[in-house]
């Protein structure tokens, strides 16, 4: 049984990243929980149609600071259909099979536990992050190609590092603003971000500007008893575009759903499912364009 005295919920809502990516998992909970790796069982179903499970699965692996340390998840490189015909009754049945590839990433950390190193992994070609930080803020990205060869006795070595770019980052604040200057390898400037706080630490406003697009992206963050209630995100290139979430939560304060709507128009909802003991156990998220339900089966292991 998971516990939940001291944080009360597997996924967070962090408004630094809520448009960036999904899902976020609480570094605490999983710490407290001593929880080695969480794997995503997923399920597909189209409207009007039965639920077809293709083997897809997302798997997190954490160490034992709840931190992120691994991830993958499979993807269908390729779907085959034959024609099965039916010597009897002359009736057509299409059969599909699938050709499936294994997407990895891997992250390391710093004795503060900051984000140094992610990689991402395809067969021998590689791409990997190195993030260097002072006082906590990132200072510098820098992103490179690599190749590796096998050997016969089946060893990658790399085979072949180049660099394809990277950023500094220069990083200014005040009690309640925080301001960032991003510059490219040509030390041209060419992104800045803004943060802005409320009295009490939490994150009200953010607004991107895009000197080379010549764009700008704003997000906006309302809360209610500690829990953050809706975000809007504007992304303006010259024709704006609005995306906003809202968030409900249970009577114990745990995530319930949250809708996505874009420019007005319902795009995606999220639903959460609770055990008895307040552990996360399936996720569906209602995909309104493709018509489409995922169901995500949530399964634990422990250290």
């Amino acid at each position: 049984m998971l516990n939940h005295s001291a944080f009360s919920q597997l996924l967070k809502i962090d408004p630094t990243l809520l448009f960036e990516k999904w899902p976020i998992f609480n570094e605490a909970y999983i710490k407290e929980n001593k929880i080695k790796r969480i794997t995503f069982d997923i399920i597909d179903k189209k409207d009007l149609q039965e639920a077809i499970d293709r083997n897809l699965v997302e798997v997190y692996e954490f160490n034992t600071q709840g931190l992120l340390t691994r991830n993958y998840h499979t993807q269908i490189k390729r779907t085959i259909q034959e024609e099965i015909r039916n010597k009897k009754n002359n009736v057509v049945s299409i059969k599909s099979t699938f050709e499936y590839d294994t997407i990895s990433y891997e992250y390391a950390y710093n004795s503060n536990n900051d984000l140094i190193t992610t990689k991402y992994h395809s067969q021998n070609y590689h791409e990997g992050s190195y993030f260097r930080y002072q006082n906590h803020n990132l200072t510098r990205e820098e992103r490179y190609i690599e190749n590796y060869r096998t050997l016969i006795n089946g060893q990658m070595i790399l085979d072949k590092l180049s660099l394809k770019y990277y950023d500094s980052i220069y990083t200014f604040k005040t009690d309640k603003q925080t301001k960032q200057v991003f510059y490219n390898n040509e030390k041209m400037p060419y992104k800045e971000t803004f943060y802005y706080k409320a009295d009490d630490g939490k994150l009200l406003e953010t607004s991107e500007y895009l000197s080379v697009a010549n764009g700008k992206i704003k997000k906006h963050f309302n809360y209610s008893k500690n829990m953050v209630q809706d975000a809007t995100m504007v992304v303006d290139y010259g024709n704006p575009k609005q995306t906003i979430i809202n968030f409900t939560y249970d009577t114990n304060n745990q995530l319930y759903s949250e809708k996505h709507t874009i420019d007005n128009k319902d795009y995606k909802e999220i639903q959460y499912i609770y055990q008895e003991d307040g552990s996360l156990k399936s996720i569906l998220i209602r995909s309104f364009d493709e018509k489409n339900i995922r169901i995500i089966k949530i399964y634990y292991e422990f250290y």
